[in-house]
């Protein structure tokens, strides 16, 4: 990245936590504050006892300043000690935060870019940025903190050591140690010196950062097979297989690797440490040399010495501390940059503004138009020139081999994707210029994918915390598994799985696509579309559905995908998808006449293993 891009990426972490807390702000400041000061304050009160005890010994001014040195040394510390608590606590609610925005994102995001290898990079890379860096803000803010602490603490120890530097600016020339050179020689020293700690700071950083990123991908693969031996569902194959070896091989292999990198980053760091504390003693060796020397001519006094030296320490110290602007602009950047790249990913898809019509008589007519489509980033068009039309509370079947398209066109219809070429229209309107929520939620969907969630059974069909229980056992009922429902220990409240609770329900495939179907009927949408909704159900229950396929879908418009043929003969309408393209369409019966198309050769492959 370049510098800019690296501002642009502290700037946009800065800009998402503005409206977090102020008291983060507010503890960051006293903390870079009374940090660069509470050093400083016994050398400054330190100085100051040895001139008066050099001097005048004045009883009274010893014990007022024995005693400020006391309480304010005492009193810095408590602030910086309470201020560096209430700063990472506080940080630790950053990283929530952090977690909140990043999910919000992630289900607020187009579905496409959810299939898009760029953004699914920046989401693993922030993923384990976030599990194993504390986020992006922990280090952001930290050395941020060290930057400020290391400028103020310069800056304080520059004051205080003032009044002596203006006597080593008495120059007279009458010898070298008199003449402006060995200031400039101090000067030009120190900051030879810290551009030395700057330079490498950019490379541990650099350096940091590398290892950083294989230790994260080693750890993800080593937390893979961790979890992956931990979950009871993967009990069978691994013992039905005699998987134990290859886990146990995959297992100890990642670890000794994670083991491996985490030694060497150690290494590092501890070499890193080791020439940081050579170059701050380098420092204050210059400094130590300068008012040596100095001293032999007696420009300073005792006190004004203690305070040089003491302050030497702290300048040292402050320029190390300055040097983490590298790893500010170096891995913090990096690492806000993949957040970055999430948040600011625009919606790919042209976001309407149109309300759709609310109809009691589900009178939505959809038709596809000379639509061709091609998934991003590739050439192959999955539909070309394909047309279709929806009639209203028809049943249609979409038929076809794999690859044909099928599942693409309920994509396209559902608008997770967009058409490449052509429209789809609603009611005669691009469905580009309608609300994309009110558009959606025309359709309910049992993908051949779906999910349930670890939670209430009723929360998994209602997708809410409150529900019409009636209207619930009715959709469960249709979709025949309400007496099963009414047999758990907690009815419709019981907990699906046990991910997080010992007493979780553990169902069977046949059941979770039931579940599935009872949610699509409670969603009570005009469009019904069902991918494969029968694939996990016996015999029995396959039949069932397809009996009561018309109560189950009512006078909605549905769309029935499936490979099993013989499902589709209760439809309306069948759609034979090959090649991206709709090569035949009408009812099974007509279909069946056409001995030479598609859906024939397709019924007779299947129909063969059934006929003795």
């Amino acid at each position: 990245m370049s510098f800019r891009e690296k501002i642009s990426c502290i700037a946009f972490a800065l800009k998402l936590c503005r409206g977090f807390s102020k008291k983060l702000y507010v503890y960051f400041a006293m903390n870079c504050l009374f940090g660069a000061a509470a050093p400083l304050v016994p050398t400054w009160f330190s100085a100051q006892i040895v001139d008066e005890l050099a001097g005048g010994r004045n009883v009274k001014k010893l014990i007022i300043l024995g005693v400020l040195l006391a309480v304010l040394t005492a009193g810095c510390e408590f602030l910086r000690r309470a201020s560096d608590r209430g700063f990472y606590e506080t940080l630790n609610l950053l990283h929530d935060f952090e977690g909140k925005v990043f999910e919000e994102h992630i289900v607020g995001a187009d579905y496409e870019l959810l299939e898009d290898a760029d953004y699914q990079n920046a989401v693993k890379s922030y993923k384990i940025i976030y599990e194993n860096n504390f986020g992006i803000y922990h280090n952001m803010w930290f050395y941020s903190k060290n930057f400020v602490q290391g400028m103020l603490a310069f800056l304080f120890s520059m004051i205080i050591i003032w009044p002596s530097m203006r006597e080593c600016f008495a120059i007279d020339n009458s010898s070298f140690m008199s003449s402006w050179k060995p200031i400039i020689i101090l000067l030009a020293a120190v900051a030879s010196i810290g551009i030395v700690m700057a330079v490498i700071g950019h490379i541990y950083s650099s350096t940091n950062y590398r290892i950083n990123k294989k230790i994260s991908s080693t750890f993800a693969k080593f937390k893979y097979w961790f979890e992956f031996s931990e979950k009871y569902m993967n009990g069978k194959e691994i013992r039905i297989y005699r998987a134990q070896k290859l886990i146990k091989k995959q297992y100890s292999d990642f670890a000794d690797e994670y083991y491996l990198y985490s030694a060497y980053f150690s290494d590092v760091w501890a070499k890193y440490q080791g020439i940081l504390t050579v170059l701050q003693m380098l420092i204050m060796g210059c400094f130590y040399l300068f008012v040596a020397l100095k001293s032999r001519e007696g420009v300073f006094s005792l006190g004004s010495l203690v305070l040089f030296l003491g302050a030497s320490a702290n300048i040292a110290e402050a320029i190390s501390l300055i040097t983490s602007i590298s790893y500010l602009l170096g891995m913090s950047a990096d690492h806000i940059s993949y957040l970055k790249r999430i948040v600011e990913t625009p919606p790919r898809k042209h976001i309407g503004t149109l309300p759709v019509e609310k109809r009691n008589d589900n009178q939505y007519d959809i038709e596809f138009k000379n639509v061709s489509f091609k998934y991003p980033g590739t050439e192959t068009f999955v539909l070309k020139d394909f047309n279709a039309k929806l009639q209203i509370g028809h049943h249609m079947a979409v038929v076809g081999q794999n690859g044909s398209g099928k599942t693409t066109f309920i994509k396209l219809l559902c608008r997770l994707y967009d058409v490449t070429d052509g429209e789809i229209t609603l009611n005669g309107i691009n469905i580009k210029k309608y609300d994309l929520k009110e558009y959606m939620s025309l359709f309910s969907v049992v993908f051949q994918d779906f999910q349930l969630f670890s939670v209430a059974l009723s929360q998994n069909v209602t997708t809410s915390l409150e529900y019409d229980r009636e209207k619930l056992f009715e959709c469960l009922d249709k979709a025949g598994i309400s007496e099963r429902v009414s047999k758990m220990p907690n009815a419709e409240n019981s907990i699906i799985y046990k991910d997080f609770d010992e007493n979780g329900i553990e169902i069977s495939g046949g059941e979770a696509q039931k579940i599935a179907l009872a949610r699509a009927l409670y969603k009570d949408a005009p469009f019904v579309i069902l991918d494969e909704p029968t694939s996990a159900l016996d015999p029995i229950s396959e039949f069932e559905i397809y009996q009561r396929f018309g109560n189950f879908v009512g006078d909605k418009t549905a769309i029935y995908i499936s490979h099993r043929l013989s499902s589709c003969r209760f439809c309306d309408e069948i759609l034979v998808f090959d090649g991206g393209k709709v090569v035949q369409q009408g009812s099974h019966d007509s279909l069946m006449q056409d001995k030479g198309g598609k859906y024939y050769r397709l019924w007779s492959a299947q129909s063969q293993y059934y006929i003795k």
